[in-house]
């Protein structure tokens, strides 16, 4: 992804509504129920074409206790919530 820090951050917070949420050093850990998704985030050197500069952030989501429709819910609601204008 093509975010900093700080704006995944802003951008993952409506995502946590109704979960209990646990921020540990490399990831956050969202609880509900049975359920357990851990989201961790390794920020990468940006990327520089020309005069542009992207920043690069490589994301990894990890389901526990979910079934496959609990699953596909999640990552829609995650696509989202990070969805981007472009063209």
């Amino acid at each position: 992804m093509a975010l900093t820090q700080h704006e995944f951050e802003r951008q993952l917070q409506p995502l946590l509504d109704g979960w209990a949420v646990e921020r540990l050093v490399d990831r956050w850990r969202m609880k509900q129920g049975a359920q357990v998704v851990d989201i961790s985030c390794r920020f990468l050197p940006a990327r520089r074409t020309g005069a542009l500069e992207l920043p690069r952030v490589a994301v990894e989501i990890d389901f526990s206790g979910c079934g496959k429709e609990e699953e596909a819910r999640f990552l829609l609601r995650f696509q989202r919530y990070f969805q981007r204008g472009g063209g």
